[in-house]
């Protein structure tokens, strides 16, 4: 049975003092971009729909509601947001308004909320690399290689989506994990990260799931000094899932049979997997030998995934599967943090690069720091190497999963590093001192990027498109669109967060899986016959419509169906039943609207 380990030394305080600066300076540096949001108001369509979505929580929609009910689809604008990541923004905002006023209020939340949650996710990064073993040196880096990875784009200021939320509650869940004593305090951290996590994303389940796993193995190991964490877990997961439960979105609800939520069948696993912790807590010192335990954590798992599968067993399916295969073609395929590693090296061989490349030099970075740790510590780093390959798994299916498996290979790449520099320090030499450059140099998310780009990024296309992308989304513009009276504008699907965000109107469309419906009946819109497409308008209820030549999305629309609206707007071929409201013709870039006319006429040129 291995002993807990002492705390390492990790030098004067001098070092910490370095190290914490580091950290300060690189959160301010970021914040330099704040007064860029007061210039160019520019945030992505997630971004913009939870600024959305807390305006309509200060506006006194219901805390258990989250569907956006200015979006206009067959499914109501059903949205399965938590209301977690609203708190921040909401209370700041409250709170700035009477001083700032309600427009600067929100520019200052969307600026800092990002980072906030930077700062937190570099503390337990330390926290972590201290718990590892790694010494300030590495700590130093991993904060250098963090600001180079995929993981650091979920801060810069404006990113107010959840992502970095959650990747900051599973890093202080695995924080707790590998707390250096077994103190039921950890457990309970780990509980009320890990529900918290599910809560906000369900993107967290694979991390979760792997850390109850992990936190089973330990016991497994260590035996009966992990009885008094297991307990206090187990409390921790059956008080935290059914707190989350009831007072997160949607609350107790009939409709909580989801898959892409936290739902009945999350809430039942989490709380059964609670129950089963604190019965080994209690009981498990009789399991004497570790396959005992084995035997015993595996029973507990299957249980586990028994009371999930037998509550919701669709969840096993393909979550995509029944998507019409128009929508697939025009939305799903194009949304670039839903590609698989396949279709990344098909499309951006340079990004799978350095996605990829450098989750092979964490892995690697991993292993050969067990190689080199002593046994007593090994269980720690086979923690990370696990975290880290779950991320590598999600990654591959998803490039999304990034910004989990990035963050636990730089801290791998950092573990690396810290062992090569004191190898360096002890033997001296210029053979330790060229590993050790060597290996920063290999370690480093940049080298990745830099020959991804370099190596593999060939022309420059793509620039155009999101130039006319970032025209065609001007705040300008939208203020003017804004002050007309309520109108009901069909959009591309890009397009309607946009509107819902800067203007009063409702439209018909949104990137958002629950509304596959009513992305399908936007997208026959613009990819169909011009006529059937006015016809098509109608039935749907539409006052408008609003087209920006040069959009990447209609421009792909136009290349794909050459015969549709899409094709004959870009043409500059404006069908009669469309009017501009101020008379403007098609400009590249620039987002013009049109009244809808009650009955069909001929195309004009």
């Amino acid at each position: 049975m291995a002993s807990t380990p002492g705390r390492m030394k990790q030098g004067s305080g001098l070092e910490a003092w370095v190290l914490w600066a580091s950290g300060a300076f690189a959160i301010a540096i970021l914040a330099l971009n704040i007064p860029n949001l007061f210039v160019e108001e520019r945030l992505g369509p997630d971004d913009l729909m939870r600024l959305q979505q807390v305006r309509d929580l200060l506006a006194g929609q219901d805390w258990f509601d989250v569907n956006q009910h200015r979006l206009l689809t067959p499914e109501q604008g059903d949205m399965h947001w938590s209301r977690l990541p609203d708190i921040f923004l909401a209370g700041f905002i409250s709170l700035m308004t009477p001083i700032f006023g309600a427009h600067a209020a929100e520019l200052l939340a969307v600026g800092i909320w990002p980072l906030v949650l930077f700062a937190a996710a570099i503390a337990l990064m330390f926290v972590i690399s201290e718990r590892l073993g790694i010494s300030r040196i590495g700590q130093i880096c991993a904060l250098a290689f963090f600001l180079g990875s995929a993981a650091s784009t979920s801060y810069w200021p404006g990113r107010i989506d959840h992502h970095g939320l959650v990747v900051v509650l599973i890093l202080g869940a695995f924080a707790a994990l590998v707390a250096r004593r077994n103190l039921a305090r950890s457990g309970l951290a780990l509980a009320a990260c890990s529900c918290a996590a599910l809560s906000v994303a369900i993107e967290a389940l694979p991390y979760v799931s792997a850390l109850l796993c992990l936190i089973g193995i330990h016991w497994v190991v260590r035996g009966s000094v992990e009885a008094k964490r297991m307990a206090a877990l187990g409390m921790g997961l059956v008080f935290f899932s059914a707190m989350f439960y009831v007072l997160d979105a949607p609350g107790v609800a009939s409709d909580r049979k989801v898959c892409d939520a936290y739902g009945v069948s999350h809430f039942a696993a989490i709380a059964v997997s609670g129950g089963l912790f604190i019965v080994i807590g209690a009981f498990g010192h009789r399991a004497k030998t570790w396959r005992v335990r084995l035997w015993v954590g595996v029973t507990a798992a299957a249980l586990t995934l028994i009371a999930f599968v037998w509550l919701n067993p669709n969840c096993f399916s393909d979550p995509y599967a029944n998507l019409p295969e128009a929508v697939r073609q025009s939305w799903l395929q194009t949304v670039r943090e839903a590609q698989s590693l396949p279709q990344l090296i098909q499309h951006d061989f340079a990004r799978a690069v350095w996605v990829y490349g450098y989750l092979a030099a964490g892995v690697i970075a991993a292993i050969w720091r067990i190689r080199k740790s002593r046994p007593q510590r090994r269980l720690p780093w086979l923690s990370l190497l696990m975290m880290l390959m779950v991320g590598s798994l999600m990654t591959a299916w998803q490039v999304r999963g990034q910004l989990f498996s990035h963050v636990f290979a730089v801290v791998a790449a950092s573990g690396a590093v810290s062992a090569l520099h004191a190898n360096w320090k002890r033997q001296g030499g210029g053979k330790s001192l060229f590993a050790l450059i060597i290996g920063f140099v290999l370690l480093s998310p940049l080298t990745w990027r830099f020959a991804g780009d370099a190596a593999f990024r060939t022309g420059s296309g793509h620039q155009l498109s999101e130039q006319f992308a970032i025209r065609c989304l001007d705040r300008e513009r939208y203020r003017e669109i804004a002050r007309l009276p309520a109108l009901r504008i069909h959009t591309p699907i890009d397009l309607g967060v946009p509107i819902l965000a800067y203007t009063d109107h409702a439209v018909f469309a949104a990137p958002y899986h629950r509304n596959v419906e009513g992305i399908a009946q936007a997208t026959q819109v613009l990819t169909g016959d011009i006529d059937k497409a006015h016809q098509r308008l109608r039935d749907m209820g539409a006052t408008h419509l609003a087209f920006c030549v040069g959009f990447p999305e209609t421009d792909r629309f136009a290349s794909r169906w050459p015969q549709s609206l899409s094709a004959e707007m870009n043409r500059g071929n404006i069908p009669a039943w469309l009017v501009s409201i101020d008379g403007a013709i098609e400009t590249e870039g620039v987002l013009n609207l049109y009244a809808i006319r009650p009955r069909p006429e001929t195309l004009t040129e």
